[in-house]
């Protein structure tokens, strides 16, 4: 069994946090009263942040 490094657990924690933040984000934008578009600007910081994260993940799990 492979023992994980403190980024790939900081990769999994980051991606669970994701899965909440995305789920409150449902929430409110359902209690929205308008109908218009809701423009998400928090994900032009949390994909790049994530997704560099996994990239360097699976980096470290290969390099293995």
């Amino acid at each position: 069994m492979s023992i994980l490094t403190r980024i790939q657990k900081i990769t999994i924690s980051l991606i669970i946090a994701y899965v909440f933040w995305e789920i409150a984000i449902w929430v409110w934008a359902k209690s929205l009263t308008v109908s218009g578009p809701v423009i998400r600007v928090d994900l032009l910081i949390i994909y790049p942040v994530i997704l560099t994260f996994i990239i360097i993940s699976l980096y470290q799990y290969f390099k293995k």
